[in-house]
C-alpha cells in the first residue's frame, strides 16, 4: 500500500497556492462576499496549540465558503501594538520607558515585533491558513493607526469622549491606567492585621480594634465605619478615632455595605486599598489622597515609609505596629487580588487625568446588537450579557505607554482646553505634530502640550470591522462589506474584543459589526490542565506538523467543539494522519477506473445507487453542519462516509467490476467526497484532486472548485445497500475467521428469509464480492443435521468407571456416530466390557454435527433476518 509524504506534498500545494494567488479576494467581483474579521496574531510570541487550532478552525470557513462561491475576504493580519511588546523589549535591552527616549524606545519595539512577522507567516502557511496577503495589515502601520484616530474624532466631535480626574485601576508594573476589562484576579492569601484606634478625647485604655490588610493605606484613612444593624457598635457612630502611626483624626460612620462578620466589624476606609474603598470614597466626597504613587511607591504623604515599595512600606508599618503595641494579632485572609493581565503586578486605585469613552449609557444599546448577532455557540452570549451588566465605569481609553497609537489631542497650555485632531490630520503624533489651530479658542494662548498617552490596545483591535471594511478609506466598498460577515475569536476576550468592537460599531454606524460571532475555547494540556510554560507543559506544534503533517492536525482541529476548552490528543493527530493515508490510497485506486470525465449513467446496480444516496445524505448534513460552524460533526460525517462506508463497503463491492455504472459513481462520489474535506484537509485534497481529477475538471485548484450539490436520495436503495453491504462484510468477516483468502471462491451460497428477498437485485453484486459459484434465494431453510463425530468425555470417564474407563474409549472409538445418538435415544448405552454389560450414559459423550444441504457439509450465519448457508 502506498504511503502519503505529507512533509514533500504539504509543500509543494503551499507554494502553488501562493504563486497562483489561490485565496485573492477580488473587490471588483459581483459574487456574494463573506468577510472575516480576523483576529489579528500578537506579533510578540512564538506559535502554540491554541494559534494552530484556532485559526484552523477560522481556515475550515473561510474555505467552505469559497467553494460555496463566495467572494471570500480573509486577511493575513498581525497586531504590532501594545504593552506585551514594551514589556519583552524592556527585558531584552534592560530599559525603561522612563530612561529611554520615547522615538528609540518606539523604534526598538517596532524592531523587535516586525522581526517575527516573517516567521509567523510562515507558519500559517504550514498550517495551510487560506488568508490572503494582498489584504494584509499590521495594527502599528500608519494606514491603520489612521483609522483608530480618525474613530476616535468621530466620537470626540459628538461628544462621548471627555477627560475625566477619577480613580482608575492603576498598573505600577507597567505604569499605565487599565479598563476594568484588563484587570485578571488571582488567589491569595494575605495577612489581616487587628489594630488599635485610640477613641479621641478617650482614656488610653478606649480604643477600638480594625482589622485590615492594608496597613501601609493608614496615611490615608478618611473614615471608619460600622454596619447601621449592628448593635453593639453603635454607640461608636459620630465619635472620632485617631489612627496608628499618623496621629489623624477620622470619624466613625455607618454604612450597610459593612460585612458585620469579617473582622472586627469595623472598616478602615482609605484611598485607595480596595474597590470598597473606592466606593466609599465615591459615594461620601472623601478627598482622593494619594499615598502611592505611579511607580508604585508611597509619597510624601506615608512620612517615613516615603519612597518604599507598597510591600516594603506595608512590612515596615507593621514592624512598627508591633513595636508600639498596637497591633493585636495577624490572621491568614484568603482573597482575591486584582492583578494586571499583561505582567500580573497587583493593582492599585489612583486618580490620575485619564481620557474616557462614554459606555455606561450604552449598555442598553449594546446587549441589543448582541441579540442581532448569531452566537455560534449560543450560550457564549451570556458572557458578554454579564460582563456588560457588570460595568460600573466608562472606559479609559489612554495608557501612559508609548508603543501603540497616540491619542490625538492637544491642551492649551495655559487653561488646559483640549483640541482634537481633524480627520485630514491623521494619521499624527501629538508629541512630534503641531496643534490644529494656532491658538486656544477658549484662552487665546498660541502654546499647546502635545498628549503623551497612547490609546489602550482595544481600542486599535476594536476598529478592525472598520478598517477591514475600507471605513474612512472607500465609502463604496465600505458600503458593499460591512456588516462584516463573521467574526471568530476566542471565549476569553468576550468581554474585551467582542464587547468593545459591538459598542464602537454602535456608536460609529448605528450597527452590528458582524452578522455571526465563532467563539472557540482554549487548547489544554493532555492532562486537561492549563498550558503554562512556568510548568513545563507547553506543546509545541512544529514537531506535530513535521511528524505527521498539517491536515492531521487539522483533523484534531476539527474535532473540537466550539465554545469549550479541549485537552490536546495526540491519538486524534494520529487519526488524522491515517484518513490521508487512506484517502491517498482511494485516489490511487479510484485511478484504474477513470480515463475520461463520465458524463451520466442509467443502468446503475444497487450498489451504486446506495452509495449515492448515501453520498447525497453526506452532502446535505455537512453543509447544514458547516452553515453553523459545527465543524466537529461536520467531520464526523464525512469521514464516517469516506471510511466506513465508500472505502470499507463500496470500493471491496466493486474492486473487479468494468462498467460504465461503477466508473459513474466511482469518479462522482469520490470527487465530491474530497470536496466535503478539502476545507478540513486541504493538502492531501488538492494532491488526490490534481492527480486524478485536474485534467477532467479543468479548474486550477480543487479550493475553487464548487460545493457538491447531492446527486440523488433515495430511501430505498439505501434499505437495499445496508443490508447489501452487512450480509457482505459478514461473508468476508467469516472468510478471514476461518482463514480462507478472500478471494477464494464458494461453491454455493443461500440467502433464506423473507428479508433475503430485497437482496435479489443486487445478486450480482453480492456473487462478484464473495466470490460465489452460486446464489441462491429461499424462503426456508433445506437443511438436515449430520453426526460426524463422537467422543469421550476423559473428566467424567475416568472418576467414574476407573479401570475400565481405557476399554470404554477404546469401545466408544469404533462407534458411528449416528448409530451412538441412536443408541442414546432410548437410555443409557450398554458396551460390553470383558464379558460385562455397563451403561452408559449421554453425559459422557461429546458429538459433533455439522449441517448438510444436499448431502453436503455448509456453515451458516445470521444476519438479522436472513440466515446464510455457504457451501465451501
Amino acid at each position: 500500500m502506498s504511503q502519503y509524504d505529507s512533509a514533500a506534498i504539504e509543500k509543494r500545494w503551499q507554494e502553488m497556492w501562493k504563486k497562483e494567488e489561490v485565496y485573492r479576494f477580488d473587490p471588483k467581483s459581483e459574487k456574494e462576499v463573506y468577510s472575516i474579521d480576523n483576529p489579528p496574531r500578537y506579533a510578540s510570541g512564538t506559535l502554540h496549540l491554541g494559534h494552530a487550532t484556532g485559526y484552523s478552525l477560522i481556515d475550515f470557513a473561510a474555505r467552505y465558503r469559497r467553494m460555496k462561491g463566495m467572494n471570500v475576504f480573509f486577511p493575513l493580519c498581525f497586531d504590532v501594538n501594545g504593552t506585551p511588546i514594551e514589556v519583552r523589549v524592556e527585558k531584552k535591552y534592560h530599559i525603561t520607558k522612563l530612561d529611554t527616549p520615547r522615538k528609540k524606545y518606539r523604534e526598538l519595539c517596532e524592531e523587535f515585533a516586525n522581526e517575527k512577522i516573517g516567521q509567523m507567516t510562515h507558519e500559517f502557511e504550514m498550517l495551510g491558513e487560506s488568508m490572503d496577503p494582498s489584504i494584509y495589515y499590521q495594527t502599528d502601520a500608519p494606514y491603520y493607526r489612521r483609522i483608530t484616530q480618525l474613530s476616535f474624532v468621530d466620537l470626540f466631535n459628538r461628544g462621548l469622549v471627555y477627560k475625566g480626574n477619577y480613580p482608575v485601576n492603576w498598573c505600577p508594573g507597567c505604569m499605565t491606567a487599565l479598563a476594568d476589562a484588563e484587570v485578571e484576579y488571582k488567589d491569595n492569601i494575605n495577612k489581616l492585621n487587628y489594630i488599635k484606634f485610640q477613641v479621641a478625647g478617650g482614656k488610653e485604655d478606649d480604643f477600638v480594634l480594625i482589622a485590615t490588610t492594608r496597613p501601609e493605606l493608614l496615611c490615608t484613612c478618611k473614615a471608619v465605619a460600622v454596619h447601621p444593624d449592628d448593635k453593639e457598635k453603635q454607640h461608636l457612630i459620630g465619635k472620632e478615632l485617631i489612627t496608628p502611626l499618623f496621629g489623624r483624626h477620622v470619624k466613625v460612620i455607618s454604612d450597610p455595605k459593612v460585612k458585620m462578620e469579617y473582622g472586627t466589624g469595623n472598616v478602615m476606609i482609605c484611598t485607595i486599598g480596595d474597590k470598597d474603598d473606592l466606593e466609599w470614597v465615591m459615594k461620601y466626597h472623601f478627598e482622593l489622597e494619594k499615598g502611592i504613587d505611579e511607580a508604585g511607591k508611597m509619597t510624601e504623604l506615608a512620612g517615613k515609609y516615603a519612597g518604599m515599595t507598597v510591600l516594603e512600606a506595608r512590612e515596615a508599618s507593621i514592624n512598627d505596629l508591633k513595636a508600639q503595641g498596637i497591633l493585636v494579632k495577624q490572621e491568614d485572609n484568603p482573597q482575591q487580588v486584582s492583578i494586571c493581565w499583561r505582567c500580573h503586578s497587583p493593582i492599585e486605585y489612583l486618580q490620575v487625568p485619564q481620557w474616557f469613552l462614554k459606555t455606561l449609557e450604552f449598555k442598553k444599546e449594546v446587549l441589543k446588537r448582541a441579540d442581532e448577532i448569531k452566537w455560534f455557540p449560543e450560550f457564549m452570549k451570556i458572557r458578554l450579557q454579564d460582563w456588560t451588566n457588570s460595568l460600573q465605569w466608562d472606559w479609559v481609553l489612554g495608557r501612559q505607554r508609548i508603543f501603540a497609537t497616540p491619542v490625538p489631542i492637544w491642551e492649551c497650555k495655559k487653561c488646559g482646553h483640549a483640541v482634537c485632531a481633524t480627520k485630514e490630520m491623521c494619521y499624527c503624533d501629538p508629541t512630534e505634530d503641531k496643534a490644529p489651530v494656532d491658538k486656544c479658542p477658549e484662552c487665546g494662548c498660541t502654546e499647546f502640550v502635545g498628549c503623551t498617552d497612547v490609546f489602550d490596545t482595544w481600542m486599535d483591535s476594536s476598529g478592525s470591522a472598520l478598517y477591514n471594511t475600507y471605513w474612512g478609506r472607500d465609502e463604496e466598498l465600505h458600503k458593499k462589506l460591512y456588516p462584516m460577515s463573521m467574526r471568530p475569536q476566542s471565549h476569553d476576550i468576550i468581554r474585551t474584543w467582542a464587547f468593545y468592537t459591538i459598542l464602537r460599531s454602535h456608536q460609529i454606524k448605528d450597527e452590528i459589526p458582524w452578522k455571526d460571532i465563532m467563539i472557540h475555547g482554549f487548547i489544554m494540556a493532555p492532562d486537561g490542565t492549563p498550558m503554562h510554560t512556568s510548568i513545563g507543559n507547553v506543546i509545541d506544534p512544529i514537531p506535530i506538523l513535521e511528524q505527521y503533517g498539517a491536515d492531521a492536525l487539522r483533523y484534531y482541529a476539527a474535532t473540537c467543539s466550539l465554545g469549550i476548552d479541549h485537552a490536546f490528543r495526540e491519538k486524534d493527530v494520529i487519526r488524522g494522519r491515517k484518513l490521508c493515508n487512506k484517502v491517498f490510497n482511494i485516489g490511487q485506486f479510484i485511478s484504474r477506473f477513470i480515463d475520461k470525465k463520465p458524463v451520466g449513467c442509467k443502468d446503475l446496480r444497487p450498489s451504486d445507487r446506495w452509495i449515492i444516496s448515501r453520498y447525497s445524505k453526506t452532502v446535505k448534513s455537512v453543509s447544514e453542519y458547516l452553515d453553523c460552524y459545527t465543524f466537529d460533526k461536520a467531520m464526523r460525517d464525512i469521514e464516517n462516509f469516506i471510511w466506513h462506508e465508500f472505502a470499507d463497503h463500496y470500493v471491496e463491492m466493486v474492486k473487479t467490476r468494468d462498467d460504465d455504472a461503477v466508473r459513474y459513481t466511482l469518479y462522482n462520489v469520490f470527487l465530491g467526497a474530497i470536496k466535503l474535506l478539502a476545507p478540513f484537509m486541504p493538502h492531501i485534497t488538492e494532491d488526490v484532486y490534481q492527480e486524478h481529477f485536474l485534467k477532467f475538471e479543468g479548474i486550477k485548484s480543487i479550493h475553487l472548485a464548487p460545493w457538491p450539490e447531492p446527486i440523488a436520495i433515495d430511501d430505498d436503495a439505501e434499505a437495499v445497500g445496508e443490508s447489501l453491504k452487512d450480509v457482505i462484510a459478514t461473508i468476508r468477516g467469516w472468510k478471514s475467521e476461518k482463514k480462507i483468502a478472500l478471494n477464494a471462491e464458494l461453491q454455493l451460497v443461500q440467502l433464506i428469509g423473507e428479508s433475503a428477498k430485497i437482496l435479489e437485485p443486487a445478486k450480482l453484486d453480492i456473487m462478484e464480492t464473495i466470490k460465489a459459484k452460486e446464489l441462491q434465494f429461499v424462503e426456508k431453510a433445506d437443511l438436515t443435521e449430520e453426526y460426524t463425530a463422537v467422543k469421550p468425555v476423559h473428566a467424567k470417564l475416568g472418576p467414574a468407571f476407573k479401570a475400565d474407563a481405557k476399554a470404554i474409549v477404546a469401545e466408544i472409538a469404533k462407534m458411528d456416530p449416528a448409530d451412538a445418538a441412536k443408541r442414546l435415544a432410548d437410555g443409557p448405552m450398554k458396551i460390553d466390557i470383558d464379558g460385562r454389560t455397563i451403561e452408559l450414559p449421554a453425559e459422557y459423550l461429546d458429538f459433533e454435527k455439522r449441517l448438510m444441504l444436499n448431502g453436503k457439509a455448509v456453515d451458516t450465519l445470521q444476519i438479522g433476518d436472513i440466515l446464510v448457508v455457504i457451501e465451501q
